[in-house]
């Protein structure tokens, strides 16, 4: 019996050391800037003509398809796989509100938008690339007219030094009211730490 005590006692100390967590490796608060490009008509001919056309077509590509913009973003670790990331941007656009199909003919507004995002990554910081899955939650004005809009999409991030990271991101838009309209987003864009 004294021997199954011991036996018990060796292995739940044993349990004990090896079960003393790692300090956490999240990000430390950060401050960025991003420029940033909207195209608001490959959603349009995704949906009216379809993922073969736009393929063949090769105009998403197209730079003249692009509002580019600028964005500040505050980025901050949740824990070692998550970031909360929050960003304002702004550029100058012009598109069709699907509820009021007389509003773009004004011609071009600068669009405003406020997005929060949760960057789940696949890789802690300390790798120097590691890309990441985004999905959050975002509101824009143009014009006077107000939108919500859900934010989805796939980025990259890479450690240049000292906690210092150049983000590239992908976004599709998708439209929660009728005075948002379906985009892709792109930015490229430096982060770099606020305090240690």
């Amino acid at each position: 019996m004294k021997r199954i005590l011991l036996f018990v006692f060796a292995m739940a100390f044993f349990h004990a050391g090896f079960s003393q967590s790692k300090p956490v490796n999240k990000k430390s608060r950060q401050l960025g800037i991003q420029f940033t490009g909207h195209d608001f008509e490959t959603p349009v001919d995704l949906k009216s003509k379809g993922m073969s056309f736009v393929l063949t077509d090769k105009q998403w590509s197209s730079f003249d398809r692009k509002k580019f913009g600028m964005a500040i973003t505050y980025t901050e670790g949740l824990n070692e796989k998550f970031d909360f990331n929050a960003r304002l941007g702004m550029s100058d656009v012009d598109y069709t509100l699907s509820n009021k199909p007389y509003a773009s003919s004004t011609g071009t507004r600068t669009y405003f938008e406020l997005d929060a995002n949760l960057f789940m990554k696949l890789l802690n910081d300390d790798h120097i690339v590691s890309p990441f899955l985004s999905l959050g939650v975002g509101g824009s004005v143009w014009k006077g007219y107000y939108a919500a809009y859900i934010p989805a999409g796939v980025g990259l991030q890479v450690n240049l030094f000292d906690e210092t990271f150049l983000i590239v991101q992908s976004q599709y838009r998708m439209p929660v009211t009728g005075n948002a309209a379906n985009n892709l987003f792109f930015s490229v864009g430096v982060s770099a730490v606020l305090d240690k």
